[in-house]
């Protein structure tokens, strides 16, 4: 069984996260499409997320293409990947709790 290098598995993280962002029904808001599911009436978070996807996808394919030939620079795209990924892993995370706990603090 091949092993899968850290940098393979946050590209490929990101990249279907983004697939699955596509398919969410959208609604526009000031002009650009933001998912209901989750990010409803938060347009910032959603583009810091997008954001933050986008730096991990490229860090962990940066990562993979320069690992043979230059493993010092490989090493810093990895961090980039890692660091972009917890980003954005907290921001879901973050928005899903906060919309699973906002209508139990609503109600009395």
């Amino acid at each position: 069984m091949p092993r899968i290098s850290m940098e393979e598995a946050i590209t490929v993280v990101a990249f279907v996260s983004v697939f699955l962002l596509l398919k969410l029904p959208m609604e526009k808001i000031d002009g650009n499409p933001v998912p209901t599911v989750i990010f409803k009436d938060r347009p910032p978070h959603f583009h810091a997320f997008v954001l933050l996807l986008v730096f991990s996808f490229s860090g962990g394919l940066m990562a993979i293409s320069l690992r043979p030939l230059y493993p010092k620079i490989a090493v810093y795209c990895r961090y980039m990947a890692v660091l972009s990924i917890t980003g954005a892993a907290s921001i879901f995370s973050g928005l899903a709790i906060v919309g699973l706990l906002a209508p139990r603090l609503a109600s009395p």
